[in-house]
């Protein structure tokens, strides 16, 4: 699988490598044009040379960005193996990139507009700064987006829980990170949550397992031994799926009217589907021996 993605990754480079390759010719050949013809005594080009410069220095703010981006992710899939390539760290080059393609758009529009850049950001100062911080919720997100992207804590692919929610992770922007859970859905996960609360990555854990806790009401005949003899049960079908003697179950605290109950199963599948099977039928199981408690 990860063979699989580092493949993939390297064919969008290629790909990448040779929009680069046009977009030079593009540059040279804007470039020509300015040089050869006489920009100042035809009317027609003089009110198109605004238009040529921008476009010049649009393309070369952009030229030197895909220069850096394609050094460093090749520089990154040469020195990476392929059992710890994280494509995350792809990921956060193209939005570092975007953003700067975006600064070098707005110099251009204003080159087009024959706005000196360095006169216009002077005078504009207090409102940028009323801007970033009537946005510095976006802005942090921004940079915890950024964080995540370059770590490699978490990753696109994996299973993950945080607080509530569960779910793969289909992607992550500089926003918040999609994830898409059991029945489906898109969850967005704002950044900032992922960097407070407590992650727990489950596609990492060594050992695969469900966990199950549990109360049930503390009458007589409650048997923890018997219980889980009746689970282990119930687990033969999956015989396949989970690991021999791979079921533990023990009683957590003893109150008075109930026991709270863990119980874990160690898998040898990281197939979702089995996952949720096992989980379904160990809740249906769980139901079942309080109503026959009853």
């Amino acid at each position: 699988m990860v063979e699989l993605g580092k493949s993939k990754l390297e064919a969008n480079e290629r790909k990448r490598r040779i929009a680069f390759a046009v977009k030079v010719l593009a540059y040279m050949s804007l470039f020509f044009l300015q040089e050869i013809l006489d920009w100042e005594k035809e009317p027609l080009l003089r009110r198109l040379s605004s238009l040529m410069d921008a476009l010049i220095f649009l393309l070369a703010g952009n030229l030197l960005v895909s220069l850096g981006r394609l050094f460093l992710v090749r520089f990154y899939l040469r020195k990476k193996k392929s059992e710890s390539l994280h494509s995350n760290f792809v990921l956060g080059i193209n939005h570092i990139a975007n953003l700067l393609n975006v600064v070098f758009f707005l110099f251009a529009v204003m080159i087009f507009f024959q706005i000196k850049p360095i006169e216009f950001l002077g005078s504009i100062a207090l409102v940028a700064a009323a801007i970033a911080i009537l946005s510095k919720d976006y802005i942090t997100n921004m940079f915890n987006g950024l964080i995540i992207m370059f770590s490699d804590q978490i990753t696109l692919g994996d299973y993950i829980q945080v607080t509530d929610q569960k779910g793969k992770i289909q992607d992550i922007t500089l926003l918040n990170v999609v994830l898409m859970n059991d029945d489906g859905d898109l969850v967005l996960i704002p950044n900032s949550l992922i960097l407070s609360f407590q992650v727990v990555n489950h596609s990492r854990q060594s050992i695969r397992r469900l966990t199950f806790e549990f109360e049930l009401g503390n009458r007589p005949g409650l048997n923890v031994d018997r219980m889980e003899e009746t689970l282990k049960a119930v687990l033969k079908p999956f015989k396949h799926e989970v690991k021999q003697d791979g079921l533990s179950l023990r009683a957590m605290e003893v109150r008075k009217e109930a026991v709270k109950m863990k119980l874990q199963i160690q898998l040898n599948t990281p197939s979702r589907e089995a996952e949720k099977k096992i989980r379904r039928k160990i809740n249906q199981t769980l139901i079942d021996l309080e109503h026959e408690a009853r």
